[in-house]
């Protein structure tokens, strides 16, 4: 909860960037209820000045994030680290060499995904559908 209410601090707002797979959108979990709710989220915080969502298209084929999810968080006044879940728990990559990887991982990501607007215009489209 705290994290959600950073989103909304005046004084330093968190401003997270999430690349997500085409394919999640369109995974049904927990039935088309569940899905109208996550996509509504995702929707509304498509919107936000604060918060930048890419949508990797299924057309770009194999990419770099290929091999699993993590997580790349920089800091103003620390050093960037990588987090990376696992089965039973997590890893924090604090190497400089493998996180600066991981950073020329989400550049390559970004430069395949699809732009905010258009993330925003394919979820609301499968939101559409789901109606």
């Amino acid at each position: 909860m705290d994290r959600q209410r950073r989103l909304d601090s005046e004084s330093d707002p968190l401003h997270p960037v999430a690349l997500i797979e085409e394919s999640v959108l369109d995974r049904p979990v927990g039935g088309p209820a569940v899905m109208r709710r996550q996509l509504e989220h995702l929707t509304a915080m498509s919107e936000r000045d604060n918060v930048e969502i890419h949508v990797l298209p299924t057309s770009a084929g194999w990419h770099d994030g290929g091999v699993g999810p993590f997580t790349l968080l920089d800091f103003a006044q620390a050093q960037s680290i990588a987090y990376i879940e696992i089965v039973n728990g997590a890893i924090c990559v604090r190497d400089r060499d493998q996180v600066a990887e991981c950073t020329r991982i989400v550049a390559r990501l970004r430069e395949v995904a699809l732009s905010p607007a258009d993330t925003g215009t394919a979820i609301r489209d499968r939101l559409t559908a789901l109606t």
